[in-house]
């Protein structure tokens, strides 16, 4: 029995002290650039603008830069819209909105280098969402519409402004 105890505590320590944990550090070798958004955004290019994206009025859109390897990142809204604290509730009974008014983040102004955002659209008009990052090596969007990062001084930007509009009920 002695040797059986010792046994099963010799393969539990084995398990325990012959894991490492891998670590991942830096930044990554290669450039790519997308994002995720809670309701889908259309992508404008100079040749090409879709009709903008719908959204409900007091209803916030949460949107993720997933890009790898930029150099900079940078999201900028316009007046009237906020970047919203995470924690919120956006859904809310038919008919109804929750107010996220105690939600805002008084600390981002207009613009954040946060990778995930969080945006309030008050009241019913048109507004824009901009995406801006910087890479060392050129990168392109390939979704639906394909968009290229420029060569700026030496550094490739690549900028993609959502078009948003609110209204106060979305017609399917």
């Amino acid at each position: 029995m002695k040797k059986l105890i010792i046994i099963v505590i010799g393969v539990i320590g084995f398990f325990f002290t012959s894991c490492e944990k891998e670590s991942i550090t830096g930044s990554p070798t290669y450039s790519d650039v997308t994002w995720y958004a809670s309701t889908g955004l259309k992508v404008t290019t100079p040749t090409f603008t879709p009709p903008p994206t719908q959204i409900a009025a007091g209803k916030a859109l949460s949107i993720y830069d997933l890009s790898q390897g930029a150099l900079t990142h940078e999201w900028k809204i316009s007046d009237g819209a906020s970047f919203l604290l995470p924690g919120f509730k956006n859904a809310s009974p038919v008919g109804t909105v929750n107010d996220l008014t105690p939600f805002i983040d008084p600390s981002k102004g207009l613009s954040t280098t946060d990778n995930t955002v969080f945006i309030l659209f008050p009241t019913v008009g048109n507004y824009t969402v901009t995406l801006r990052d910087t890479f060392k090596e050129k990168v392109t969007y390939n979704g639906s519409v394909p968009v290229d990062a420029v060569l700026i001084d030496g550094v490739w930007v690549f900028e993609q402004v959502f078009q948003i509009q609110v209204v106060t009920t979305i017609v399917p």
